[in-house]
């Protein structure tokens, strides 16, 4: 009977250890933002960079984008936050829809070769799934500590910035 008990623990404790997310670091990238800044992930290091990967013409992108303008109006003022949009649209069709519908991150354009190199996932008939909308926050050292998809990745983006920067929390 101990033994049966032993065993059942160790798999409970197999399974909490495996279930621990540790931090990776995120293959670098480089792009221009619609003000034609250009931007490099590398040259970021030292900050806490927050990535949404997105394109015009996904519904819940779309029904995303008001609370993500707040959350980068809650840290405005915080020099040591950046919030970068790689989008998987054109920037023509992006003037026209940021006119319309703007977007608080720095959206960088053009990006879909991009977006496919570094953040795709190899499937089983050799297509590369991104799942959209794509939440990502990475620490100072560049390590990925979220990774979420979909409109419940502003929850898990909002709890990491919140224990990135602690004295600045709710």
């Amino acid at each position: 009977m101990k033994s049966l008990l032993l065993i059942g623990f160790l798999f409970v404790l197999s399974l909490t250890v495996s279930a621990q997310v540790k931090p990776y670091p995120q293959p670098d990238f480089s792009g221009v933002t619609m003000d034609g800044e250009k931007v490099s992930l590398s040259e970021l290091r030292g900050k806490v960079v927050v990535i949404n990967l997105w394109f015009i013409n996904c519904p819940n992108c779309l029904a995303e984008i008001k609370e993500l303008n707040q959350l980068v109006a809650r840290y405005r003022d915080n020099k040591e936050v950046v919030f970068l949009a790689p989008a998987a649209s054109t920037r023509a069709q992006l003037v026209t829809f940021l006119k319309k519908t703007p977007f608080s991150y720095q959206v960088m354009p053009d990006s879909s070769i991009m977006i496919i190199q570094k953040f795709g996932t190899p499937g089983k008939n050799g297509t590369v799934n991104i799942p959209f909308p794509m939440h990502y926050v990475l620490d100072r050292e560049g390590n990925v500590r979220v990774r979420v998809a979909g409109t419940k990745g502003i929850e898990a983006v909002r709890d990491e910035l919140k224990s990135q920067f602690r004295s600045k929390s709710d």
